[in-house]
């Protein structure tokens, strides 16, 4: 006896992928050192360098506190030296 055709499935999935929506939460105004690491790019080492040779002012000293509007404005002078 021969076997029968199997007939395809259409999946229950979408073939199209879902993107999920973006995050919407607002920036901080001011970040700790690591968390400016990792907005920037740079280590946390070049930013300590930077700001005990006074090139990135600091809100706190104890913890480094970093506005995020001298934050920008420091990776702008550092992008605008390299170009």
């Amino acid at each position: 006896m021969p076997r029968l055709k199997r007939k395809y499935i259409t999946p229950l999935v979408p073939a199209v992928p879902v993107v999920p929506a973006p995050c919407s939460e607002p920036l901080p105004y001011s970040m700790d050192l690591k968390a400016a690491a990792k907005h920037t790019g740079y280590s946390v080492w070049a930013l300590r360098q930077a700001i005990t040779s006074g090139t990135l002012p600091v809100v706190s000293p104890k913890p480094y506190i970093i506005r995020r509007v001298d934050l920008e404005k420091f990776v702008d002078q550092g992008l605008r030296k390299a170009a």
